[in-house]
């Protein structure tokens, strides 16, 4: 039940290989603490998400002798590379069956499986322990241990602006991802001063380490001023902004046409949390602004 993807974009589906079992587990907790003299107990004073495991489970059959040495190099040439990937999850919508008394090979059953790719939401991984392929006979069983690489969270394959350029599906995403649209589509451009930007995904947009990227146009004759009523986030540019120029916050970067601004900002940064954030644009008027950023999900 796993599609792996490189740093580049080539996808492999081990289901082409055998039944691949992907457990994925909760996102370990950390826990910082002090302990105070004479007082019972301990002091948490921070508390943080950590990294998440994932094990993928493969159960191979090959077909000869001689197969199961090319198993063996094909399985080692996709999951044993230096470099961190992404992984997917598929559905099996029809189980196989299981071995018979006296069967001696499950190929049969696996030809009954059916998958079904969920392909809308994907973790970066690197591998942190793995056995070798566990021969008997000619079935085999490889078990394969990763981390998260960066941010624990599942994320999605693209971004908000990439949903409203149409490149994916609406209601599949609502569907592969567990949640509903409003009544209207989503949107993450606006041409007014005042509106609101729905986070929908369960983690809180943070562009200190995750991608966030906001560009702004209109015309500002002294300072911008972008303020997220929901968060209290408030970011200042103290300079002026013709219709003919972009400002652009991209995580902690502040660029206007292109060249960096950071000493005429404030140098706060906009966050997004989970649902609805209401902002305000004030110091002059907004000809367009769009938000572009991944889901996440816990």
């Amino acid at each position: 039940m796993a599609i792996l993807e490189t740093m580049g974009g080539v996808r492999h589906n081990l289901t082409d290989y055998g039944v691949p079992v992907l457990k994925i587990a909760p996102i370990d907790i950390v826990y910082n603490s002090e302990n105070i003299k004479g007082q019972p107990g301990r002091n948490r004073t921070e508390r943080f998400h950590g990294v998440r495991k994932l094990q993928l489970t493969l159960m191979v059959q090959a077909k000869d002798v001689t197969d199961t040495e090319l198993l063996t190099d094909q399985l080692a040439d996709i999951l044993d590379g230096d470099e961190e990937f992404y992984i997917y999850q598929q559905l099996m919508t029809n189980s196989y069956g299981f071995e018979m008394p006296g069967q001696s090979s499950f190929t049969g059953a696996l030809d009954a499986v059916e998958w079904t790719p969920h392909m809308y939401k994907r973790w970066k991984v690197e591998r942190i322990n793995n056995d070798a392929i566990e021969w008997k006979g000619l079935k085999g069983k490889r078990v394969i241990e990763f981390e998260t690489s960066d941010l624990p969270y599942g994320e999605t394959p693209f971004t908000s602006m990439q949903l409203l350029n149409k490149e994916w599906d609406l209601e599949q995403i609502a569907w592969g991802l567990g949640f509903k649209w409003d009544e209207d589509s989503p949107q993450f451009t606006f041409s007014s001063n005042d509106f609101m930007v729905k986070n929908y995904g369960q983690v809180t947009i943070n562009p200190r380490y995750m991608p966030f990227r906001i560009a702004l146009k209109g015309s500002f004759a002294s300072y911008v001023q972008i303020e997220n009523l929901t968060t209290g986030d408030v970011f200042r540019y103290s300079g002026t902004l013709s219709t003919n120029d972009t400002l652009v916050l991209d995580g902690v970067s502040y660029l206007k046409n292109g060249q960096q601004v950071t000493g005429q900002t404030n140098k706060k940064l906009i966050s997004l949390k989970r649902g609805d954030n209401r902002f305000s644009i004030s110091g002059g008027t907004v000809t367009s602004i769009s938000f572009d950023f991944p889901f996440y999900f816990k």
